[in-house]
Parts: structure tokens; sequence; C-alpha cells
């Protein structure tokens, strides 16, 4: 299977992928936004897109015990991987919250090999501060994402020794999305 064009099929159907004027979350300005939350709703994107994400974890990572969800949007990738491949699951609140125990790292206790996983990948800090936040509990072989911006993540998690690794990038994305006859703006990239 191709994963970049069925992934890209998947990301046109849904209407995942806008193109304007965007402000992320991480405050950088974009001329797209992918909104892989849209995947969700409907039943056999979200499938075949676990499908291939568990297809590209084991692919990379071989062996773990745990998948560990960034929030928010991490989180149902995490778990439908975690159901799909019979593993432990965990996720990191984005603060510790103000009641009951003032857990940050939910699904503990844990313990073996774990893996870190988003949707979308821009610059690392979110991924970074749950791989932080789980390295007492187990060890982090590495981060998965969807999709791999660009836009410096690698780079950040290489100076705390963790692989990002991705189904695809942005640029072999918009160039399946082409293949597909998808239109994408000349521009979007630029």
């Amino acid at each position: 299977m191709n994963y970049c064009r069925a992934l890209a099929r998947i990301i046109a159907s849904r209407r995942a992928l806008l193109f304007g004027d965007f402000i992320l979350s991480s405050g950088i300005k974009s001329k797209y936004y992918l909104d892989l939350r849209k995947l969700l709703g409907d039943p056999e994107s979200f499938k075949t897109t676990i499908d291939i994400l568990a297809q590209k974890a084991l692919e990379y990572y071989g062996s773990f015990d745990v998948v560990v969800g960034v929030a928010t949007a991490g989180i149902p990738w995490a778990s439908g991987l975690a159901l799909k491949l019979g593993k432990g699951l965990a996720y990191v609140r984005s603060e510790v919250k103000g009641h009951g125990v003032e857990t940050l790292v939910e699904g503990l206790p844990f313990h073996g090999d774990c893996i870190v996983v988003d949707d979308v990948a821009t610059t690392g800090a979110s991924i970074e501060r749950v791989v932080l936040a789980v390295k007492p509990y187990c060890n982090v072989k590495g981060a998965l994402v969807l999709v791999d911006r660009l836009q410096g993540a690698r780079e950040r998690l290489e100076r705390i020794n963790i692989r990002l690794s991705y189904v695809v990038d942005i640029r072999g994305l918009v160039e399946c999305l082409r293949e597909e006859n998808i239109g994408v703006p000349d521009n979007v990239l630029s």
C-alpha cells in the first residue's frame, strides 16, 4: 500500500487540509492548516488511518509496551493505535489537573518501552514536553506522527535523543495530493 497516497485521499475526502492564513498553536503563521481531527468523524477514515499508523509504528519501532498520546489531538490516535496493537495507553495532560490526585500523566503505572504519538509535528515542543514527562516511567523509543510539517520538530527532538518518525512529511503529502489530482496552491509551502 502506498501510505502517502492513501492518507492523501483520506485527508482530501474529509477536507482536512485547509488553505488560507492561519496561526498555529506554536504561534507560527501558515498558508495551510491540517485538521486531522476531521478524520475521526468517519469510521472508515479513522480505521484506515489507524491501520497505516500501526504499520508505521511496527516498522519504525518494532516492539513496545505503551502508546503515549499528546493532548489533545494525539489522544485519539494513540488510543486507536494502542487498541489495534494490544498495547497499554497513557497520555500527558496539557497541565496538571487542579482536582483529584492532580495528575499530569494518565495511565500510570506503566513500564517498559513506549512511543509518543501525535497527529502533526511542527516545532516539536508539545512532543518534547510529553517525552520529558514520561521518561521517569518508561524508555521512550521515539515519537510518531501522521504528518511532519518540516518546521523544526525533528531537530528539536534530536537534541533530547528522540527520533521523530512520520507517515508522511508535508512535501510528500502535497506531492501525493497532486498525484491524486487534488488541487493544492503552488505557493502553499513557501
